[in-house]
């Protein structure tokens, strides 16, 4: 791979793996008047005062809420893939073994994410907040840096 392919490529799985970890950790995915809503919990902020609470006051499924936690999961497990996967690059290896697992893992993120998205209460005044875009920006970058490291020619053999 050549240095300027390997830099794009590192500095998209880095870019990725912290859209994944904002999307899923710090990213509300809508918003309601004062009330962020996440995969995995909701944050009231009034008067200067945060409290964190569940999703079940939201009146979702089952289903909404267990894809919220996969959702959760597979984007932190990504982070973590594509962080390898930079490293790999970083250290003058191919790199195909992490980016083969970035691949699975980002699909499977997007199927949850989606999954998330898709099974979401029909609550007034919702509104779609940082979290969702970060997550969708993470899924591209993170099957980008994947897919240009796939289709990099093999390294010669000394």
């Amino acid at each position: 791979m050549s240095l300027p392919r390997r830099l794009i490529t590192i500095a998209a799985a880095i870019v990725a793996a912290g859209c994944f970890a904002l999307a899923v950790q710090g990213g509300h995915w809508w918003t309601i008047g004062e009330v962020g809503v996440g995969p995995v919990s909701t944050q009231r902020c009034f008067d200067g005062r945060c409290e964190n609470g569940t999703l079940a006051w939201a009146g979702g499924s089952e289903v909404w809420e267990r894809a919220g936690i996969a959702t959760w999961a597979a984007g932190m497990i990504a982070a973590v893939v594509l962080v390898a996967l930079a490293g790999a690059l970083a250290a003058r290896r191919a790199g195909r073994l992490a980016a083969g697992i970035a691949t699975i893992a980002a699909m499977t993120s997007m199927v949850a994410g989606g999954v998330f998205l898709l099974q979401r209460p029909d609550l007034p005044g919702l509104e779609v907040a940082r979290g969702a875009w970060f997550f969708a920006v993470a899924v591209v970058v993170a099957l980008a840096a994947a897919i240009a490291t796939l289709r990099a020619p093999p390294a010669p053999v000394p």
